[in-house]
């Protein structure tokens, strides 16, 4: 046969191009219009999400960047400071190879450039960031979805207003919190909001459909998430999103609660598909208040729950069946002193200590945990006990003397996908 009559067929082609990375896919739309088509074709979208997913899953680094601008005034009255933020997609397995580096950041990547300031969430290679500004009568914000694969940023969405003069306004409410989670049933990507009005003690809460960019009112919680007044936000996993939660809670705040027991705790869940809520127990085994609240997350593909044991100890369980309560499992149980963390701290600053997981490694033996108590984060093989600490440095292209750079890991699981930042309703 002459390679004139070779013949390959599209499902080849489409598994083929699948394995490669998007910057490689897009390339090769350049081959003719039909490849072009296949590659821009959803069916194709969803075979490479899903290949990416296994494959090499990222990350966001955020790179802080504060310069420093002296004024006229000799005591500094009228010094400034320029802040900017950066969100870069980054290897788990990368880190895990080299987990001291150099990091130089692009202008691309600073968030003011696309009119924002704050991420609100990751899902399916998309960030979403928000925005906002501030008028003498009200707070406005916006939200924009981005593929740094891609480098495409949608127009703003979600424009939310909210006005200061008038009764319930933002200022005895409380701003929102904006949680960014996707509909697996619908394949509608939505924005969970949710405050907590302190004059009538309960809190409210919106849903914004990106297709069809209206805020819609619905029920609020059947309990009150824990935290809900500060800056934390829900969990989101597989279409739904879930917080960590205080029945019956008497006193409310973000960092103390008097006469709590242990039954008081439990998991609240929204179900993004049907718009309901559920409720989950935690493991029975969590049978002591810790000084500290609990903190749920994600890691191994698995809800996790997890909290301080008597001041010595980092206890992690995972939900193996998501939503099944009998599929709590302990995953690891940690020592501090494992993990090489010997604080002399006051009792008040013991309350403050916070070890969160952020991510695990692919073959699950190493965890990545951020302390909030040290500038670097924490890589720990629990098969072969070993740790070690991340040493990021990171600058911009403009960079000067001035600038003082900070670098941190988000609990944001991120792909790199081909999906589209331009929504349909």
């Amino acid at each position: 046969m002459s390679s004139s009559q070779l013949f390959i067929s599209d499902d080849l082609i489409a598994e083929v191009l699948s394995l490669l990375k998007v910057k490689s896919v897009l390339r090769f739309r350049c081959v003719n219009k039909h490849w072009d088509t296949l590659i821009s074709d959803p069916t194709f979208v969803k075979l490479h999400l899903e290949k990416s997913a296994k494959q090499n899953p990222h990350f966001l680094l955020i790179t802080e960047h504060i310069t420093h601008i002296p004024g006229e005034s000799p005591n500094g009255s009228d010094d400034k400071s320029e802040y900017e933020c950066g969100v870069i997609p980054y290897s788990v397995s990368s880190l895990l190879e080299n987990p001291s580096f150099d990091l130089s950041v692009d202008s691309y990547y600073l968030m003011q450039h696309k009119g924002c300031s704050k991420i609100v969430g990751s899902y399916n290679g998309l960030i979403c960031l928000s925005g906002e500004s501030y008028g003498r009568e009200y707070y406005e914000c916006w939200f924009r979805l981005w593929n740094p694969a891609t480098k495409a940023t949608s127009p703003k969405l979600g424009f939310l207003r909210l006005f200061h003069n008038r009764p319930g306004c933002a200022a005895d409410n409380g701003y929102f919190n904006f949680t960014f989670g996707y509909d697996n049933s619908t394949g509608t990507y939505k924005i969970f909001a949710s405050r907590y009005v302190f004059r009538k003690r309960r809190s409210e809460v919106r849903i914004l459909c990106l297709g069809d960019d209206v805020w819609r009112d619905i029920q609020t919680f059947p309990v009150e998430p824990l935290c809900l007044s500060s800056c934390q936000t829900g969990v989101s996993f597989k279409s739904t999103i879930n917080w960590l939660a205080i029945n019956n809670i008497i006193y409310y705040s973000c960092n103390t609660y008097k006469d709590i027991t242990i039954d008081q705790f439990l998991i609240v869940s929204f179900d993004l598909s049907t718009e309901t809520y559920n409720q989950y127990s935690l493991p029975p085994e969590f049978d002591q208040v810790p000084p500290r609240a609990p903190i749920i997350g994600v890691l191994g593909d698995s809800l996790c729950f997890s909290y301080r044991y008597k001041e010595t100890d980092l206890i992690i369980w995972q939900m193996k069946k998501f939503g099944v309560e009998d599929s709590w499992s302990q995953f690891l149980k940690i020592s501090c002193h494992s993990l090489q963390i010997h604080y002399d701290y006051t009792e008040y600053m013991k309350f403050f200590f916070k070890l969160v997981p952020l991510f695990l490694s692919k073959d699950g033996d190493t965890l990545i945990l951020k302390c909030f108590q040290e500038d670097q984060e924490i890589l720990y093989n629990w098969r072969n006990n070993t740790v070690v600490r991340t040493k990021i440095s990171a600058s911009t292209t403009t960079t000067d003397d001035r600038t003082v750079h900070y670098v941190s890991c988000t609990a944001n699981d991120h792909i790199e996908s081909l999906v589209s930042v331009f929504l349909k309703n």
